[in-house]
């Protein structure tokens, strides 16, 4: 069972300036115990790296630079113009072995491993990675449960409070909703996305969107209603073939305003101005990576859906509320108030 987003992988041309960047100007702290600077942690599997982990939240950034010329990752930096971009999206499992079952059998072909190693560790217990193809164009990693669980302690300054979500590009809002859903185990949040109206629409970029949360993060899954908007020629240019691909993370933060203008004071350059809540880093300040920076509403109370206020609304009545005082708590008209209550 998967029950939180383990980290989003970045992809890096340099590691100590990438460092500087996703630490240093977004306020985070290495974690020097499992990937101390400036080298990181040396990973010399199938595709060899040097790795730096931020945590953030319950969640962790994980830059990932070339070990040496001709890898995978190395590849993708390339094809990314020498910079990076984002990589990869991991999620925690609570048992390993089940879940890299249930996606071999839903038809997810696992990689990053021969085939003769593959069929030789069964049960699977190790962390595992899955092929772009399968999945919505995403190379997707699940990782084991291990005794290091990232705390408060990783805050840094307390700017961003944790990964609110990584965003996903796909040109088939179904075939998304599916993927994550039904093979992945992810629940549409109905209150932000109602997929019974096609989920949210966002005007500013005509784009439609599912919130799919899980522990303090989760997935954010983006779907381009036209082909001329910057979402749809995102899409167009590195995930047409798959039909989809990684497209921003989401920090979340108390305060937008002064985290963007932080951030600013770094070195990082916004597109368009910052609002009460939201604010985009561009990604040509960001080593290749889109960044939102998102208001916290983590906690929050969810808005009540009109049955729920009306029933409110009937219940307050009975112990001796006035009109004009439910339609002040609940922001309705004292005319829809009377309407409720049938006078």
């Amino acid at each position: 069972m998967f029950d939180r987003v383990h980290h989003a992988g970045i992809a890096v041309g340099d590691i100590q300036s990438a460092t500087d960047l996703f630490a240093d100007a977004l306020g985070l702290r290495v974690d020097g115990i499992r990937s101390p600077r400036p080298g990181g942690r040396q990973q010399r599997g199938a595709d060899p790296t040097d790795i730096i982990d931020i945590p953030i939240g319950h969640s962790e950034l994980e830059l990932n630079a070339p070990a040496a010329e001709g890898t995978g990752v190395h590849r993708f930096v390339e094809s990314r113009g020498g910079v990076g971009a984002l990589h990869h999206v991991c999620l925690h499992t609570t048992n390993m072995a089940d879940d890299v079952g249930h996606l071999r059998a839903s038809g997810l072909q696992q990689i990053a491993a021969p085939p003769d190693v593959l069929a030789e560790n069964e049960p699977w217990t190790d962390v595992a990675f899955f092929h772009p193809r399968d999945c919505m164009g995403i190379l997707f990693e699940i990782w084991p449960t291990e005794n290091h669980h990232v705390d408060m302690r990783y805050q840094g300054e307390g700017l961003f409070t944790r990964l609110a979500s990584i965003g996903v590009v796909a040109s088939d809002i179904e075939k998304s909703r599916h993927f994550w859903t039904n093979i992945i185990g992810f629940r549409v949040d109905m209150f932000k996305s109602n997929v019974l109206k096609g989920g949210r629409h966002v005007e500013s970029d005509n784009v439609t969107v599912l919130n799919l949360p899980m522990g303090d993060s989760g997935i954010t899954s983006v779907h381009p209603n036209d082909t001329d908007s910057g979402t749809a020629r995102f899409l167009e240019k590195y995930g047409a073939r798959a039909g989809g691909t990684m497209h921003h993370i989401a920090l979340a933060t108390k305060d937008v305003k002064t985290a963007a203008d932080i951030v600013q004071s770094r070195g990082l350059q916004l597109i368009g101005p910052a609002t009460d809540d939201s604010a985009w880093i561009h990604p040509k300040s960001a080593a290749g990576v889109l960044i939102e920076i998102v208001k916290d509403d983590l906690g929050k109370p969810r808005p009540l859906s009109p049955s729920e206020r009306a029933r409110a609304i009937r219940q307050g009545k009975t112990v001796g509320r006035t009109n004009q005082e439910l339609a002040s708590e609940y922001g309705v008209s004292e005319a829809e108030v009377a309407e409720i209550l049938g006078e």
